[in-house]
């Protein structure tokens, strides 16, 4: 067994920060190539296992945040993958989400998601396997796989299905191009929206408030919360199997960029 990793410290794309039984982490903008490289992989997960081990923990804040670029970059990343050469990244980038969700899920701590400006689609998944989520008021979340032809990667489908219920899913995944925190708070993919300025002041309240519960209660309820996901693996194998299925088709290699053009959401 590894060493475990400080609790605080600035690692390749992710900070951290201990608030008593609290970690807040803040992941870089840029996590989107950076988890692709298996050091960084390994890092996350390692601390992660860190956090899982210590006693005094009870709650881990991850608070992630893009700018309008990010849109851009996740379309262009799967650009790429119409390249031949380029399918090994993507299929690097969906085992890393892949492991990262499950890690996430199964934590033995309660995971509260906070988020603020552009989302993009593997933003929203990590944070679906969280226990709880909390946006800013100025949050938009894009489907940015709309503009590739793509499927989501990250679980998705799987979590947007428990929560809307099949249609809503259908609706939001395939006819809904951007969306607000709102929007998102009353369909129940958030918990809370709460105005900029006092997001981190809040979302640590909110944090504190679940630490102040007994770990071994705190941890009971996640257990029998979670009981009925136990496919979730078998799920992410499945969706990872079908995105090949696209990338590989002819149809896809042939349409070129103009099919998967950098566009305005409607």
């Amino acid at each position: 067994m590894k060493p475990d990793l400080a609790l605080e410290g600035d690692f390749e794309f992710f900070s951290t920060r201990r608030h008593g039984e609290v970690i807040w982490m803040n992941f870089s903008k840029n996590l989107l190539i950076l988890a692709t490289r298996f050091k960084n992989r390994e890092t996350l997960l390692h601390y992660l296992d860190t956090v899982e081990r210590n006693d005094e923990i009870k709650v881990l804040v991850l608070y992630s945040s893009l700018a309008e670029s990010g849109h851009r970059e996740y379309v262009q990343f799967f650009e790429e993958a119409r390249k031949v050469d380029n399918k090994n990244t993507i299929k690097i980038l969906c085992n890393v989400y892949s492991e990262i969700i499950l890690k996430l899920f199964s934590l033995n701590k309660i995971v509260i998601h906070v988020t603020s400006d552009r989302v993009i689609p593997l933003f929203l998944n990590v944070s679906l396997a969280c226990d709880y989520r909390i946006a800013a008021d100025n949050t938009i979340y894009e489907n940015s796989y709309l503009d590739m032809g793509v499927v989501p990667i990250g679980g998705g489908p799987f979590f947007l299905s428990k929560l809307l219920g099949p249609g809503k899913a259908y609706e939001l995944l395939l006819l809904t191009r951007q969306y607000s925190a709102d929007d998102a708070l009353a369909w129940g993919i958030v918990d809370r929206v709460i105005p900029m300025a006092d997001l981190e002041t809040e979302a640590l309240k909110t944090a504190h408030r679940f630490g102040d519960v007994p770990a071994m209660t705190l941890m009971g309820i996640k257990r029998t919360l979670r009981f009925s996901d136990a496919d979730l693996k078998h799920y992410l194998d499945h969706e990872q199997r079908e995105l090949f299925r696209i990338l590989y088709h002819p149809a896809f290699r042939k349409a070129g960029a103009e099919a998967c053009r950098l566009t305005n959401p409607a």
